[in-house]
């Protein structure tokens, strides 16, 4: 049973490398105009192009990467003269949005890093994904490589200080206050968390993380966390044949009878009578009822 719920989460993760790659592209090579059902990020290891998003158009150099993101059209091209040679990695997840907002990075701030000379070799971004490049050929650790180096590139990104800066003013940090905690509970939901742990985690005090958090969002951290809990849940409920106190512990609750009662006053249904609905299955037959005697 608790591999069954390891496997159900291995697509659900909250990032998760979908293919890496590289190419050569022959003059004017284009991709697109098309849309993504994940985040795409490309490297451009040597040569120059151009990145088309929605309605902005970008020159891109050697030293200089681009993200797509799902659902948004882009169109890129290779130049006519100097055809560019890139990088490529496709992820999604859970918390793939909210970590590249972290860094600084979205459909409206796509492009990163800066142009190099001569394919330097020194600059962090570059080095990370010439480690993608050779990770390729890996076979069993392919994935978990590239993943790893994935989270190393956002993470130098925030470190830096690159994100604050491209996402707006460094002095306004209450909307970061709130990805941080958003992006804490997305990655602990399944787990005893408090909100004492939380604003233990961002440096606040309770009292006003919790103030922060209803101004910015409508609800309270406590309030987040449940409906947080229960659209986990319900997914599990619809989407599996685990056992109802099976889908309990996956969400952070080691009593069954409590996250039952949790789940109907979130959803209005106890999470059998959801999944029989969400499946379109009969309820279970009554009992006929016995008249009484005189």
């Amino acid at each position: 049973m608790e591999k069954d719920v390891l496997d159900w989460f291995a697509n659900r993760s909250d990032l998760r490398v979908y293919h890496c790659g590289m190419e050569k592209c022959r003059p004017c090579h284009a991709y697109g105009p098309s849309q993504r059902d994940h985040f795409l990020i490309h490297f451009v290891r040597s040569g120059r192009g151009v990145f088309r998003n929605v309605d902005r158009t970008y020159e891109l150099a050697a030293g200089q990467a681009f993200l797509i993101c799902p659902g948004r059209l882009a169109f890129y091209q290779a130049d006519r003269d100097d055809p560019w040679d890139y990088v490529w990695i496709g992820f999604s997840g859970t918390r793939a949005e909210g970590l590249l907002l972290l860094a600084g990075l979205s459909a409206e701030e796509p492009v990163f890093g800066a142009p190099d000379d001569a394919g330097a070799a020194g600059t962090p971004l570059r080095a990370c994904f010439e480690a993608m490049a050779a990770s390729i050929p890996m076979k069993a650790g392919r994935e978990t490589h590239q993943l790893g180096l994935l989270y190393l590139m956002l993470a130098a990104r925030m470190e830096s200080g690159e994100g604050l800066r491209s996402a707006g003013d460094p002095s306004d940090r209450k909307d970061r206050y709130i990805r941080q905690a958003t992006d804490f509970l997305g990655m602990n939901y399944s787990h005893r968390v408090s909100i004492a742990d939380l604003a233990r985690h961002l440096g606040l005090d309770r009292s006003y993380l919790g103030a922060l958090f209803r101004a910015r969002t409508g609800l309270s951290p406590q309030q987040y966390l449940l409906r947080l809990r229960m659209e986990k849940a319900a997914a599990l409920v619809v989407e599996s044949d685990l056992a109802i106190s099976a889908i309990a512990r996956s969400v952070g609750y080691e009593d069954p009878l409590l996250f039952s009662r949790m789940f109907h006053k979130v959803k209005g249904q106890s999470p059998v009578g959801f999944r029989r609905v969400a499946r379109g299955e009969a309820p279970p037959p009554q009992p006929p009822r016995t008249e009484g005697t005189t």
